[in-house]
């Protein structure tokens, strides 16, 4: 099987339904299949097709990481938050982010690889 992805935001959005809902999955894809749309909170269905729906609703679904600039990335670090830099698809590097990158555990990228990079926020720093 394929992995399937959804957005943090269609993530909650199936969340609130299935809460409101418990056993109404089938209502859910019927009002999709017969043009209804979603609005405020669970407008994000409108954009998820049926199998994103599904798998999401069964917890399924793996959540797509949420990336970040290389300034949000200190803001959340001097925040106290753990930050990761990801220098390719599949790896990344996780710690706390020093204004002065040349005393960080980022040694071996360049400056403009470490701006232009994809960077998500982890979490606090517990």
């Amino acid at each position: 099987m394929n992995k399937v992805t959804v957005t943090k935001q269609q993530m909650e959005a199936v969340i609130a339904q299935r809460d409101l809902h418990a056993k109404g999955l089938k209502n859910v894809i019927s009002s999709l299949l017969n043009g209804a749309k979603f609005h405020s909170e669970s407008a994000p269905l409108n954009d998820m097709s049926l199998e994103q729906i599904v798998l999401a609703w069964h917890g399924h679904a793996e959540i797509e990481k949420e990336y970040v600039s290389i300034d949000e990335a200190m803001k959340a670090s001097d925040d106290g938050s753990l930050v990761s830099f990801h220098p390719k698809e599949g790896s990344k590097i996780t710690g706390l982010l020093h204004r002065k990158l040349k005393d960080n555990w980022l040694g071996d990228y360049s400056l403009k690889e470490l701006i232009k990079g994809k960077w998500s926020i982890e979490g606090d720093n517990l």
